[in-house]
């Protein structure tokens, strides 16, 4: 306690973090809190994934919640002697009443001198703080109850809906031992629900920028507080602020520094891991350039990103913490990759999680890849978890439960999953493609060795990939490749096997829903002409035999691939068809976990493992030939 105390966290917070086990701050933490806390400094923080950043900024935001309510409790809201101390021209239709009940009775309205318009001056007492009740001065406009004038104090912004719930979660374990109210908004979920939260009053507000937007456009009176926010913190800033993420977000700034004096009180906090990375331009804009001598397109220094942040937020004392290094990757975190051909990598990826066993991430770029690997791995028996943008958001939310309960859980997604989250003991994290940017790459690799535990990283690439592979690399400041992960080729023959069963079994699915789906539209349309037809006519009209064959063909691959899923995938001695008698290795023991195996072939062979960066294309898997030396060579090469 005495380590959290030294940095000016209060013991209310302290007890909550202990309850937690945070018996001692990070490195992120402790250089932070003292600036942020004692100084009231701007926070501008980098620091690797799973380095404690969101308390970080959390920590100082209850913190000075907690001292504003503080003041206000010691403050005498009333003059004692009730002098009359100033004079204001006011509109006679505001309520006093309704404002200030207990001193409505003691004001003399003889003495209020009206015009025409019935416009006259009224007694006012100034020692009432309103600065601290931000947008109080619109809610009397409008004869609002006094119950709902409570103050927003502070603003989270996130740029996805599960970072927002999780960023909640943080807070509210934080703020266990006091009265501050949390809230989150975020798109998926019901608007009138949200309202009917904000009509609560919560002083703090998470969200995301397009949800915030829409009710703040809709002219919620809690909301109409934003631009006297006292603390703002914006999450993973650097996608965020990129010029065509988040319209939303820029008219949010603007409207938050809308007020220039309360802007001057503001406390701000900008954090993510890829702060200070900067990448090459995109070849759409290099091309724009080249067309343009005048354009004032550039690749922007870390030091001239970070003053964009800084003009664009009207940040006054900023305080800048870096603690990446040029790799942008934690130091626990094992990297390798997997060379392959495009229709291989189901293949390979399926490999790794029948060898490896264990909880894994998978990221794609798509949406349809996510929908496709889900549905083939499904098939396999693997049970995938699909997580992606068009998903409802509670099934999202059930997915990730679903994931962080199962020890060897398989969760495909889109980078929707990619900034922030904290799930714990994620094993192994698969690029099945490579990411378009080099900050992907790193919130990707981030969500494995997290907090100083170990994790292992891979990426599958093709030859195609290449280009975005070889920007990734100079980004990241890597002169040679990554290392390569080892794949018993020889043992690939039944995972193909396996593997092109259920892609056939796919087919056949998807095409038995669009005979029943065309089934399904010719009922209606009889229905809709008011023709009288028995539904046996109808249905042996339908059942024609290319669906019946369709039907058998597809009942014969699923008794198949049943037949092969019943057998070891990889026996002791075997390399699936043939038996090898040169192959030493106990395949069905899974004590050696992947990161063991990378780690061991790093040490003892560095310079096998670290090459010129090239891309390696890998023998087709259908070229192997136990009788042909010369490809065997190959192979093994």
């Amino acid at each position: 306690m005495e380590q959290w105390r030294m940095l000016g966290v209060p013991d209310v917070i302290i007890k909550a973090l202990v309850d937690q086990n945070f018996n001692s701050p990070t490195v992120i933490q402790s250089l932070t809190l003292p600036p942020a806390i004692l100084g009231r400094r701007d926070i501008l923080g980098a620091a690797e994934t799973g380095s404690g950043k969101t308390l970080a900024f959390g920590i100082p935001i209850i913190n000075g919640i907690l001292e504003i309510k503080e003041k206000h409790k010691n403050e005498i809201i009333v003059n004692e002697k009730n002098q009359n101390v100033g004079w204001q021209c006011s509109d006679i239709d505001d309520n006093i009443e309704d404002i200030e009940p207990e001193h409505a009775e003691e004001e003399d309205l003889s003495e209020v001198n009206l015009d025409e318009n019935g416009i006259g001056c009224v007694r006012v007492i100034n020692n009432i703080e309103i600065d601290e009740y931000p947008g109080i001065q619109d809610l009397q406009m409008k004869n609002v109850d006094k119950s709902k004038c409570k103050p927003l104090y502070a603003l989270i912004l996130t740029p996805t809906r599960e970072l927002a719930v999780q960023i909640k979660n943080h807070l509210v374990s934080a703020a266990k031992y006091t009265d501050i109210k949390i809230a989150v908004l975020m798109g998926g979920m019901a608007a009138v629900k949200q309202e009917r939260i904000l009509s609560k009053g919560p002083e703090i507000v998470i969200a995301t920028p397009g949800r915030l937007w829409e009710l703040l456009d809709e002219g919620n009176l809690h909301l109409s507080q934003i631009d006297s926010v006292r603390f703002l913190a914006i999450d993973e800033t650097d996608r965020m602020l990129e010029k065509g993420h988040f319209q939303e977000l820029q008219k949010l700034i603007e409207r938050i520094n809308a007020n220039g004096k309360k802007a001057r009180d503001r406390q701000i906090f900008v954090f993510s891991a890829t702060l200070t990375m900067v990448h090459d331009i995109p070849d759409y804009l290099m091309k724009k350039k080249q067309r343009h001598v005048k354009s004032k397109i550039f690749k922007l220094t870390p030091g001239q990103k970070l003053q964009k942040i800084i003009e664009m937020l009207n940040i006054k004392k900023p305080k800048i913490v870096d603690l990446t290094k040029g790799s942008g990757t934690a130091e626990s975190l094992t990297e390798c990759r997997i060379a392959c051909t495009f229709d291989h990598k189901d293949y390979y990826l399926y490999y790794f999680l029948k060898r490896h066993a264990g909880r894994t991430l998978i990221f794609c770029n798509s949406i349809g890849c996510v929908k496709r690997l889900a549905t083939l791995f499904s098939i396999l028996e693997c049970n995938p978890l699909p997580l992606h943008a068009g998903m409802q958001q509670r099934q999202r939310l059930k997915n990730l439960e679903r994931f962080q309960a199962d020890d060897n859980g398989v969760l495909i997604a889109t980078d929707v999953a990619a900034r922030g989250l904290d799930i714990p003991n994620v094993e192994h994290v698969i690029h099945y493609q490579v990411p378009r940017t080099s900050e992907s790459y790193v919130h990707r690799s981030g969500r494995t060795a997290r907090a100083q535990k170990e994790g292992i990283t891979v990426l599958m690439m093709e030859p195609s990939e290449k280009q975005n592979y070889s920007k990734l690399c100079k980004t990241l400041g890597r002169t040679e490749d990554i290392p390569t992960f080892p794949i018993v080729d020889r043992l690939l023959i039944a995972v193909k096997e396996r593997v092109d069963v259920a892609r056939d079994i796919d087919k056949l699915e998807l095409k038995c829903r669009r005979d029943n789906a065309q089934k399904g539209w010719l009922k209606k349309a009889i229905e809709d002409m008011d023709m009288i037809v028995d539904d046996e006519q109808v249905d042996s009209s339908m059942e024609t035999k290319e669906a019946a064959d369709l039907k058998r063909q597809l009942k014969a691959r699923k008794n198949r691939l049943a037949s092969l899923l019943s057998k070891p995938l990889f026996p002791k001695g075997f390399s699936g068809r043939y038996l090898d008698m040169n192959l030493n290795l106990n395949v069905t023991d899974n004590e050696n976990k992947a990161i063991d195996i990378m780690k061991k072939i790093i040490e003892e062979n560095p310079k096998k493992a670290k090459r010129k960066m090239t891309v390696v294309k890998r023998t087709p898997i259908k070229n192997i030939n136990r009788n042909t030396k010369i490809k065997k060579k190959r192979l093994n090469k």
